[in-house]
């Protein structure tokens, strides 16, 4: 896929992620990040809006007592607390789902993030 696509579904996905316009955790509303439940590098679920959350960048990045990147198993937990069991079996399943997409599969995509 070319890299201009690429993006252009990455800023879409940001965007509709951050439009919950608030931290999910701790609910400030600026300056907030679309955070990956699972990497960006796994395509299957790379602009899947249910692979993201809205975070502030203290809950994102900074905080050493609660944040995705610094606390991440505490991340984890609090994700499948919030969102549910079924939600995590769902993503995960969808993780692993091999997908392979084309320049042509870029309006379909996002058309789903609308």
């Amino acid at each position: 896929m070319k890299k201009s696509l690429i993006k252009k579904l990455d800023s879409r996905w940001s965007s509709k992620v951050r439009e919950y316009g608030m931290c999910e955790k701790c609910h400030k509303t600026s300056p907030l990040n679309a955070h990956h439940f699972y990497s960006r590098s796994v395509r299957s679920v790379r602009w899947d809006v249910d692979n993201g959350f809205c975070l502030c960048v203290g809950c994102h990045v900074f905080s050493s007592k609660f944040s995705a990147h610094k606390t991440p198993a505490e991340f984890v937990e609090w994700a499948i607390e919030k969102r549910g069991q079924e939600w995590y079996d769902d993503i995960k399943e969808r993780k692993n789902t091999p997908m392979k997409y084309k320049d042509g599969d870029v309006g379909e995509l996002l058309r789903r993030m609308l």
